[in-house]
């Protein structure tokens, strides 16, 4: 969530067997922030819309939502995928709404992504983004086991706080407990796209690995990035865990 480039992640290692190296990039809006001690590693789309490296723990990796990402490898659109083992969420089930292409991607997760988005892999994870880079779907995973998602995200705002008119509209958790999902919903401006709106969604998936899917654009979208956000969480799953389609 804000800008300039991001560190590389300490440390980072593949959440389980089956996801591979897993720091994914996931929906739309962020960019640049740090999601504390040694914890997430989020980057943001292409520009300079991308996370800030300064600030947040040294120990940590850090989420900066908005800067430069070098060496982003555009790997084209992504392809309409099949099937999978078991089940995740009951959308998952159904086929993509209209617009939307159901995508499997090679880093061990499933996602309906807008048509016509393109993938792209960075050392920090793999994005989808829009044609011009404005809007896009990030998804990432968590490699500090000990780090609730609640937690990870309020650590990560301490790197958000940096960005030019950084502004929370909400932190919370979205269930009882202190393993319950959690979301962060904030804004700042951007030097190449303007005023963006972000949502990031923390939570634990059915292989025990806890994910950040993250949806960013320009604030005057809203509330687009809420309905791709929808979409995206109905559709996610890890690879082994999918539903048959």
């Amino acid at each position: 969530m804000g800008e300039g480039a991001e560190p590389p992640v300490p440390g980072r290692r593949p959440p389980n067997p089956h996801l591979g190296t897993v720091l994914l990039a996931v929906l739309a809006v962020v960019l640049v922030g740090g999601i504390g001690v040694g914890a997430w590693k989020l980057v943001s789309g292409g520009g300079d819309d991308k996370p800030r490296a300064d600030g947040g723990s040294p120990s940590a990796s850090s989420w900066s939502p908005s800067a430069e990402q070098p060496s982003a490898v555009p790997s084209g659109p992504f392809s309409e995928t099949t099937s999978a083992p078991p089940s995740v969420s009951v959308d998952s089930t159904q086929a993509p709404p209209a617009g939307y292409v159901r995508t499997t991607d090679a880093e061990g997760f499933r996602l309906d992504v807008p048509r016509g988005w393109q993938r792209v892999k960075r050392d920090t994870g793999v994005f989808y983004e829009s044609s011009d880079a404005s809007s896009l779907i990030q998804v990432f995973a968590l490699t500090e086991p000990d780090v609730t998602p609640y937690e990870a995200l309020r650590q990560a705002e301490a790197g958000l706080k940096k960005n030019p008119g950084y502004q929370r509209y909400e932190l919370k958790r979205l269930g009882p407990g202190d393993d319950a999902d959690a979301e962060l919903e904030y804004g700042y401006r951007s030097a190449k796209y303007g005023p963006r709106r972000i949502l990031d969604r923390a939570f634990t998936g059915p292989d025990q690995v806890q994910y950040a899917v993250l949806v960013a654009g320009p604030a005057d979208d809203w509330p687009q990035q809420r309905e791709r956000q929808r979409i995206v969480l109905a559709s996610f799953c890890p690879t082994a865990y999918c539903p048959a389609t």
